[in-house]
């Protein structure tokens, strides 16, 4: 029996297990939303009140959940709005499901309609856009391409490396009809499309690491991304208990391990911590999982920081093109991050190597209290416009392990890279595909809106806040109890770095008033002009059932000073 297309495409969704989608409708979505609302008790839609904001969200969503999130917008928007957060995701590594449309209103797809995007004199080139920015973009003429590409979508979007796949559709495609008996190729379930093992290494090449592994004097772990993608936090800290391996991450993998453990060097690289920058270049072997070693996170490659002719390294990661790309290896291997820990943990096991544990945790915390191991001495400032590193104290000091803390780009993200330490393994989210500013402020909406029983932080900057300021209406739209913290220094604080003292332009401008914008939102806004005001501001707002935006008056500094 046929049925509509849009209604086999909702229940494919849901039989994926997704339960949020994030957009606006609009052309052929809105025949989308309204097969939506016949299962709005098994699949919530979340209006954003930009498209941006949407592909930010359903970002969030892929990271927290690990299915893709689904953002759903007219294709003008989608390739132009959207491609704010759709860019993140790509680089990223998140999983995400793109479904647009080419409005080819009346099927005039040749004559140029308004808003046509099928790629015609007359239109813009939909498809060649989103291919640009997706791992899997289709495009679907008809009623059974629609629904099948919605299937392969999901698909693509999980398996291998995540990211985002795309599903565009000309508005007949929306429109019509599927009868799954006979559709070209046949409807089968979804499961079988999707329960795909992840790849893992093989037992010969697990023996091969744990002996360069065992054989090392001051073998030192790398964590990326990978590991929060692979959800490997408990192998990671497992392989370097049993080894004894200190680890340090990646911007963007930060808080792979607890930050807190006794084997944690915390963020590597420019703005690293002292002592992941100082083990990273003392090791004989490097163990890099989920991370491409990346030039921001390696002093851009410099061979003084890594250099494989005095070091090997052994690279595991899901993209076997990222295995090698940036320094060449002693051994890559392509798997994903917690399968391959674990064979790596039982080709240890098996070898019942002798190795002094509590010797290297001891030597570890002797280095930790030379170099200063998460010790600043502004985090005691009492200075006002108040010093970012005392703010970063004063949140540290609050935050719980419960609590999730999501960054923006700009200097905000600089100095609670380096100075937060995180109380949980997979606590801490940021941006770092394109880390466009203004990220932060809908991906932490979006983690308050996903996991509602948990309190979410979003930290950023007055720049990001003033491009982002109608998610203060969702969020009181949905009645979140989300926290804001604005660092308002009334500058883009990382740009403006880079100017010459004597030529900046464009980079300041009047102090906005923050809290008369929470105020016209209908929610709660704090202003901060006093560090020690800060402590007591969060706890009432962590205790609070009601979204509330904190403006904290920020001495402006150069994120420079973090360097080493």
């Amino acid at each position: 029996m046929s049925r509509p297309a849009i209604n086999v495409a909702v229940e494919n969704l849901i039989e994926a297990g997704i339960d949020h989608v994030f957009g606006i409708p609009g052309g052929a979505a809105l025949l989308l939303y309204d097969a939506l609302y016949e299962h709005k008790d098994e699949i919530r839609s979340v209006l954003a009140r930009q498209e941006g904001a949407a592909a930010c969200m359903a970002d969030m969503y892929g990271r927290l959940t690990g299915k893709p999130g689904v953002v759903i917008a007219q294709g003008a928007w989608m390739a132009s709005n959207a491609a704010f957060g759709i860019l993140e995701a790509y680089l990223a590594g998140s999983p995400m499901l793109i479904i647009a449309d080419t409005s080819d209103y009346s099927g005039l797809s040749q004559h140029g309609p308004w808003q046509n995007g099928a790629g015609e004199y007359g239109a813009f080139d939909l498809v060649g856009i989103m291919r640009s920015m997706s791992k899997y973009t289709t495009y679907a003429t008809n009623a059974d391409e629609l629904v099948h590409g919605i299937r392969l979508g999901i698909k693509h979007a999980t398996t291998g490396r995540p990211g985002p796949a795309c599903v565009i559709g000309r508005m007949n495609a929306f429109s019509g009809q599927v009868d799954p008996e006979t559709s070209n190729p046949r409807l089968y379930p979804l499961h079988g499309h999707i329960n795909i093992s992840a790849a893992s290494m093989c037992e010969a090449d697990a023996d091969k690491i744990a002996d360069l592994v065992l054989a090392a004097d001051k073998p030192v772990m790398i964590a990326g991304r990978g590991i929060h993608s692979a959800r490997a936090h408990t192998e990671l800290q497992e392989l370097a208990e049993l080894v004894g391996m200190p680890v340090a991450t990646s911007y963007m993998g930060k808080s792979a391990i607890v930050e807190t453990h006794e084997l944690a060097l915390g963020t590597m690289g420019g703005i690293g911590q002292r002592v992941a920058n100082h083990k990273i270049t003392d090791a004989d072997v490097i163990l890099a999982v989920g991370t491409c070693l990346a030039p921001e996170n390696t002093k851009m490659l410099s061979p003084d920081f890594i250099n494989p002719e005095r070091q090997k390294i052994i690279q595991i990661d899901i993209e076997p093109l990222n295995a090698g790309w940036t320094f060449p290896v002693t051994l890559g291997v392509a798997s994903e991050a917690r399968q391959g820990l674990i064979m790596v943990i039982d080709a240890i096991k098996r070898k019942s190597a002798t190795l002094d544990v509590s010797g290297r945790i001891a030597n570890l915390k002797k280095l930790k209290d030379e170099l200063g191991f998460f010790r600043c001495n502004e985090f005691a400032s009492d200075e006002s416009p108040i010093a970012p590193e005392r703010i970063v104290h004063e949140v540290n000091q609050i935050v719980d392990k419960n609590t999730i803390i999501c960054l923006d780009a700009g200097n905000n993200r600089q100095w609670f890279a380096k100075h937060f330490q995180t109380k949980a393994a997979g606590q801490l989210f940021a941006p770092g595909g394109v880390g466009g500013v203004g990220w932060g402020v809908p991906a932490a909406l979006g983690a308050q809106i996903v996991l509602p029983d948990k309190k979410v932080i979003g930290i950023c900057g007055d720049g990001g806040m003033m491009m982002m300021l109608h998610c203060l209406e969702t969020a009181k739209h949905y009645k979140v109890p989300i926290t804001y913290v604005v660092l308002n220094n009334s500058v883009l604080g990382n740009v403006r770095d880079f100017q010459a003292p004597e030529r900046k332009i464009s980079t300041s401008y009047p102090p906005p008033d923050l809290i008369a914008y929470a105020k016209a939102a209908g929610i709660e806004g704090i202003r901060i002009n006093d560090p020690d005001s800060l402590g007591a501001a969060l706890k009432q707002s962590l205790n609070s059932s009601k979204p509330c935006l904190i403006e904290v008056i920020t001495k402006e500094e150069q994120h420079f000073k973090l360097m080493n």
